[in-house]
């Protein structure tokens, strides 16, 4: 069985810009405008994210602001020293330096994309603009500094998450196999979030949803699955649910049930909205769903956390194949004790 891959997953480095996150929110103080253009401009930036010669017009190629208002813009960023406005040397273009924090940790690294948009998709930074939802905007950048690709596969699960009610269907090995149902999305208020505590909005969202519903709406985030140790937040994941071939594999192990004697799993497998694999002494598996921002700049942390994902994916196809291509019957649940 091949296994399929999903979407554009290059691990070529590029492709993304910086900026810093207190500059950031600085430009938001000053209104929508200066902080759509402070983001355009640090998108034209070198290898220093420093000096650029994006200026009214990129904003207007970029994201349909009038040149006159772009101007306006740049010249607030100007007056509040976010950006400085350089000589202009042989070429009639104007260059600009923008300001950048002491410290490389407190930058926020970011995809062309959000500028740029990916094929002919209208780009993200002129979706929000159009929206006119400043705050949208700005917990939307402001979420490239607080997820953790390495350590949680997206946003931290403390925030946002979901899990199932589990069934134990039969154990296969050195592994049982779950199904599972039921899911429960929650959202905690808390961090970026802190303020929405106790709020709803005119749709109805409460808390953290003010933010992450219209953005999930947007296509901006997106939710995927995981077997972890258990639906504890901290809890380590074990595998993606779903994607690079998790899916097919899964779908061969019910046929092999199916043809191993154990059809009446299969079945109640097949009742379930997630399945998941899990060794015995796991006791807590689950499948848990988390938020994950859907356009990443391909830094080295990003190559680094696919790689593993892509890792993990194959070890457990490579589980199930093993399992598919041995002759041995599934052990019914009530003849194994202590699993």
């Amino acid at each position: 069985m091949g296994i399929r891959y999903q979407g554009d997953f290059s691990l070529s480095q590029g492709n993304f810009f910086a900026i810093g996150a207190a500059e950031f929110d600085a430009a938001c103080e000053l209104g929508m405008n200066p902080a759509v253009t402070l983001l355009v401009m640090a998108r034209g930036t070198g290898t220093d994210n420093t000096t650029t010669k994006w200026s009214a017009l990129s904003v207007f190629k970029y994201t349909g602001m009038a040149r006159r208002r772009a101007q306006d813009a740049i010249n607030k960023l100007i007056g509040a020293g976010l950006v400085e406005s350089l000589p202009v040397k042989s070429s009639k273009f104007p260059r600009y330096k923008l300001h950048k924090p002491a410290d490389d940790a407190d930058l926020l690294w970011l995809p062309n994309e959000l500028i740029d948009g990916a094929g002919n998709e209208i780009g993200p930074i002129t979706k929000l603009r159009e929206s006119g939802e400043l705050m949208l905007l700005q917990k939307f950048v402001q979420l490239y500094g607080l997820q953790d690709l390495d350590n949680d596969g997206g946003l931290p699960r403390t925030v946002a998450w979901s899990h199932f009610e589990r069934e134990t269907i039969c154990p296969i090995g050195h592994f049982v196999l779950y199904g599972f149902s039921g899911e429960n999305t929650l959202a905690k208020s808390v961090g970026l979030f802190a303020e929405y505590n106790g709020k709803t909005d005119d749709e109805n969202n409460t808390g953290a949803w003010i933010i992450l519903t219209p953005l999930f709406r947007l296509g901006l985030i997106e939710k995927v699955y995981y077997m972890a140790e258990s639906t504890d937040p901290e809890a380590e994941l074990i595998y993606p649910v779903g994607p690079y071939g998790t899916d097919e594999a899964m779908d061969d192990l019910l046929v092999w049930l199916e043809e191993t004697g154990g059809k009446g799993y299969a079945a109640v497998a097949m009742s379930h909205e997630k399945l998941g694999l899990a060794l015995k002494h796991i006791k807590k598996a689950a499948v848990v769903g988390l938020y994950r921002l859907r356009y990443r700049p391909k830094t080295g942390k990003t190559s680094r956390w696919f790689a593993l994902d892509m890792e993990r994916s194959e070890a457990m196809v490579g589980v199930i194949q093993q399992i598919c291509g041995e002759k041995v019957r599934p052990v019914h649940i009530k003849a194994v004790q202590g699993f």
